[in-house]
């Protein structure tokens, strides 16, 4: 999901004492050329915080995004492991550690990373999403439920509703058939991006499955012509699978001629 990326790239505000030392101050402009992706200058810093105090654990902490970022997901993992080892309740540290678990598939391993995250700082909404998902994943739905709506609500709280989010939790009610909540959540997610193609093409889903194949069509095209995180394979199949409803046959073969195309090496 597009918000895993943009997870790691956000700053954090992490508490220090009045009087911060050097290495913390050092550790700030890191953390800003992070935020403005310039990850050679924000390594070269880190290496100097970390000279200066090698149990910061908000420089461990980025350290171990800026491995995330470049996917070397081992040396992500060691610095974890040394900033919750200085400080076990570091509540940021422990939610990357179960994010961490989650994007390399380890869920059972996530899962009380994650709840953990949630006890340490149970006013985060990021926490209770990748909760969710990781619940969901392993086929705890009625606690993924729960964890989305929670999420909904402490962005709602922040004044700071994701798109993502809703859509997250649209998916899941897509699957279980509860078709008029999801197209809720579809219709807020539309309202916060109008030029999202992720829930224009959750929508085109959404109305497939309510049998208005027309509705779909229209949906699945727009989605087409924006850019996002789902790709235009599955915008394709779905808009393949919408004409074949409504009879378009000319329509629907252009979309399927399209789908051999992008399969070709």
């Amino acid at each position: 999901m597009r918000a895993a990326s943009l997870l790691l790239f956000t700053a954090v505000a992490l508490a220090q004492p009045p009087g911060s030392s050097p290495a913390y101050r050092l550790y700030e402009k890191a953390n800003a050329l992070f935020v403005a992706k310039r990850l050679p200058e924000c390594q070269a810093a880190l290496e100097e915080v970390l000279r200066l105090e090698p149990k910061l654990v908000p420089a461990l902490t980025l350290k171990a995004k800026v491995a995330m970022a470049v996917n070397r997901y081992d040396l992500a993992r060691e610095s974890l492991n040394q900033a919750l080892a200085a400080e076990p309740d570091a509540w940021y540290a422990r939610f990357l550690s179960g994010f961490l678990y989650h994007l390399q598939n380890e869920l059972q391993l996530a899962l009380p990373e994650l709840e953990i995250a949630r006890r340490l700082n149970p006013r985060d909404p990021r926490a209770a999403l990748y909760l969710g998902l990781t619940q969901e994943s392993l086929g705890r739905t009625s606690e993924a439920i729960a964890s989305y709506a929670e999420a909904i609500k402490l962005e709602e709280a922040s004044g700071r509703v994701q798109a993502d989010t809703l859509l997250t939790y649209a998916r899941l009610l897509l699957l279980l058939g509860r078709l008029d909540e999801c197209g809720q959540l579809i219709s807020r997610a539309l309202k916060l991006e109008p030029d999202s193609r992720d829930a224009h093409y959750e929508r085109a889903r959404l109305l497939l499955k309510q049998g208005d194949a027309a509705g779909a069509s229209q949906e699945g095209e727009k989605a087409l012509r924006l850019s996002g995180g789902i790709t235009e394979r599955q915008i394709r199949y779905l808009l393949l699978r919408a004409y074949q409803a409504t009879g378009q046959e000319k329509l629907a073969a252009e979309h399927a001629a399209a789908l051999r195309a992008a399969e070709k090496p």
